[in-house]
């Protein structure tokens, strides 16, 4: 794609030892982040995307495991330091790439938050499309619903103060609170007082086509694939469902 590395960031990954200074700077395509307040504090990262050597994606993925600092820049993110905290979920994989003698290496990580598929009362979602909000919130803690729903979801979300912006570089991620007991009694105040209504068929339903990389968090949230064939693009898939 023409132009696409300007819309990259970079990670890097700043170590001092004993004798000398470790140094590792990658290209960052993914991120999903939030920062708190304080000065000097540093922020999360729920999602980091990187490519890289062999040698470069194996200290990264050290450096995650040990749970240092890295920090993040790209457009519209401002240089920060991050963490993705205690038990993050890495996915490794390799990139062939024509014209290259060498594979590039793909490490993609989920802090643990974004990986958790527990009811905690909060869920990270990496697009704010109502519809695509619906479908996640759906498949994280297992609701019925119906895509026609979509817009009514998310006027009560609104309405409850229950969404909040997240940093995001290839996602406009937030964050939404809220349980799955709620949310099943908003859904069955709106269907008793006919705001929604439970359409008659019984077919799976066909959500719209969302970008793959809509999609991507989600599989490794649910743990699809422990292994990344190429980077999310822009290409579509349509997922389906069912309310019963």
């Amino acid at each position: 794609m023409k132009n696409a590395h300007e819309r990259f960031g970079w990670l890097e990954f700043d170590k001092p030892l004993k004798d000398t200074r470790t140094r590792i700077r990658v290209a960052l395509d993914r991120f999903i982040g939030e920062s708190f307040d304080g000065k000097g504090t540093p922020g999360v990262a729920h999602v980091i995307s990187v490519f890289g050597s062999d040698v470069d994606i194996g200290a990264i993925w050290a450096a995650i495991a040990g749970q240092d600092l890295l920090t993040v820049s790209g457009p519209g993110i401002e240089q920060r330091r991050v963490s993705l905290g205690k038990d993050p979920r890495v996915f490794r994989g390799t990139i062939a790439v024509a014209g290259r003698s060498r594979s590039i290496r793909h490490l993609m990580a989920l802090s643990a938050q974004m990986a958790d598929d527990t009811d905690v009362g909060r869920i990270i979602v990496s697009e704010c499309d109502p519809e695509f909000v619906l479908y996640r919130i759906s498949q994280r803690l297992g609701l019925p619903v119906h895509p026609s729903w979509a817009k009514w979801f998310w006027t009560m979300l609104k309405q409850h103060k229950r969404t909040k912006p997240l940093d995001g570089l290839g996602y406009k991620p937030i964050a939404i609170a809220g349980t799955k007991q709620e949310f099943l009694e908003w859904i069955g105040g709106a269907v008793k007082g006919k705001v929604i209504e439970i359409p008659d068929e019984n077919d799976s339903i066909r959500w719209k086509p969302f970008r793959a990389a809509q999609l991507a968090c989600s599989r490794h949230q649910r743990g699809d694939s422990a292994r990344l064939g190429r980077p999310a693009g822009s290409s579509t898939q349509t997922p389906t469902s069912s309310l019963h």
